[in-house]
Order: C-alpha cells, then sequence, then structure tokens
C-alpha cells in the first residue's frame, strides 16, 4: 500500500511539473514581446532640411538613404520589424562614415551628431536584444537625427559679415 501510495504521488508531481512547465514558456513568450504590437507613430516628426541642404544631402548617397529609411520609424508595427529597421539603419549609418562627408558638411559638429545618433541607434538595439522597452532609445535617436539635420542646416547658413553694415550711413 505504502508503494502506491508513492507511485501515486510520483505520477502526480511528475504530471504538476509537466504543466507549470508549460506556463513558464508562455509567460517567457510573452516576457520576449515577440506577439507584442507596437505604436510609434506618437514618435516627433523628423525636421526639414532646408533647401540648400537638401539639395547638398541629394548628390551624398549615403545620408541620403539614411534620411529615407529613418522615415520608416514611425511606422513599425513589431518588434522584430523594429530590430531589423535598427540593424539597417546602423548599416546606413555606417556607411556615411565609410564614404565620408561633402566638402560643406565635413565638420567636427556634423561628425559629432552622426556619432549621437549611432550611440542612441545602438543603445535601441540593445534593449531589444534585452527584451526591454525600447521605446525611450527610439526616441532619442529620432531627437538626435533631428539635431544632426538642425546642424546641417545651420553649415548651408550664409553668415553675415557685420564689417558691410560699416559703411551704411
Amino acid at each position: 500500500m505504502y508503494l502506491s501510495l508513492m507511485k501515486k504521488t510520483v505520477f502526480f508531481l511528475a504530471i504538476l511539473g509537466v504543466f507549470s512547465c508549460g506556463e513558464k514558456q508562455v509567460e517567457k513568450q510573452e516576457a520576449t514581446g515577440v506577439n507584442v504590437s507596437l505604436d510609434y507613430s506618437d514618435l516627433p516628426d523628423f525636421r526639414p532640411l532646408s533647401f540648400k541642404a537638401d539639395s547638398i544631402v541629394k548628390v551624398w548617397p549615403a545620408f541620403d538613404a539614411l534620411d529615407q529609411r529613418m522615415a520608416a520609424l514611425k511606422l513599425v508595427v513589431s518588434l522584430p520589424d523594429l530590430k531589423m529597421l535598427i540593424s539597417e539603419l546602423i548599416e546606413k549609418e555606417g556607411a556615411i562614415l565609410k564614404d565620408g562627408y561633402p566638402k560643406d558638411f565635413n565638420t567636427l559638429e556634423v561628425k559629432s551628431r552622426q556619432r549621437l545618433l549611432r550611440t542612441y541607434l545602438l543603445k535601441t538595439q540593445a534593449l531589444i536584444n534585452q527584451s526591454q522597452d525600447p521605446k525611450a532609445a527610439a526616441l532619442e535617436a529620432v531627437e538626435a537625427f533631428n539635431a544632426l539635420k538642425d546642424q546641417l542646416n545651420r553649415h548651408t547658413v550664409t553668415p553675415v559679415n557685420l564689417n558691410d553694415f560699416k559703411n551704411v550711413p
């Protein structure tokens, strides 16, 4: 009798273990965010480039490609899509370093803004890989990209020469 009770207990514990393991797998799948729907449409709009900056960017294929793909960030709806897009953006940002800068934009100010963008793209990628919410880092990446575009706009503004106003009566 004692042996029969022992067999039943072991059998019950084995069944309980099987069911409890199945629940943990479902919880783990939900935690990784595979089925999570994302809504990044509320990210801030991308700032436009000035006419002169835009004309320079059009002949700078590496930046133009990055600019066009950054717009897709607001359209992302799933975590795998975001992961793939961030990898692509990091690759396109690296192409800018590889291909170089146009003469008007080959400055430390532009390069530092670009490195800041890379930092936030890498941060977003790391958060995705760690199964954490990457929305705050994606927002920082958008802000860094806007700062880069602002810097490009500043470099195309013709400076005012104060000496031109000295001889005005």
